[in-house]
């Protein structure tokens, strides 16, 4: 089983992405954890309330694990979260790096913001999405993740990228 995780800035594509493959491969996908998570808080998120969701986020894919046959298709994971840590309060959380280098068997689809921003109650930074994608390429090659940048103006661009990558690691 490969586990592929879809990543990237806000407003990237991802959960469209994520979608468009999961219906081309036949192959369910799991959800992004923080859009059920944070709705449910009756106070703006903290510190802790990103490691929950990191740790939410790796229940769900270990969840659908069992529902998937060759891929188990990830719209984001923990790296999202250790990222948007460092933007929303300036550190390295240990914990959420230490859940991020420990989830080793993933390969990332990495979406780039060459994509009009759309607006999102969830979303909170328009302007920052090519130092946001920086972040992601330098934290994966950090580590020694093996990721593919998916780009393209429209959807069918993007989601052709995504499977011209999935060929050279799907059997």
């Amino acid at each position: 089983m490969i586990k592929i995780i879809i990543t990237g800035p806000e407003s990237t594509g991802k959960s469209t992405l994520t979608k468009s493959l999961s219906n081309y491969l036949k192959e369910p996908f799991v959800p992004e954890f923080a859009r059920y998570f944070i709705p449910t808080l009756k106070e703006s998120y903290t510190a802790s309330h990103l490691v929950d969701m990191a740790r939410g986020q790796l229940f769900w894919h270990q969840l659908y694990r069992s529902n998937a046959n060759k891929v188990l298709l990830c719209d984001t994971g923990v790296e999202a979260i250790d990222i948007w840590f460092q933007y929303r309060f300036g550190s390295i959380d240990p914990q959420l790096r230490a859940l991020f280098i420990a989830d080793e068997e993933c390969v990332y689809l990495v979406c780039k913001p060459d994509i009009p921003w759309e607006a999102d109650p969830l979303r909170e930074t328009p302007h920052q999405r090519p130092q946001i994608f920086n972040s992601f390429i330098s934290l994966l090659d950090k580590f020694g993740k093996k990721y593919y940048i998916v780009e393209g103006q429209h959807e069918e661009d993007r989601l052709h990228c995504a499977l011209d990558h999935l060929k050279k690691i799907l059997p």
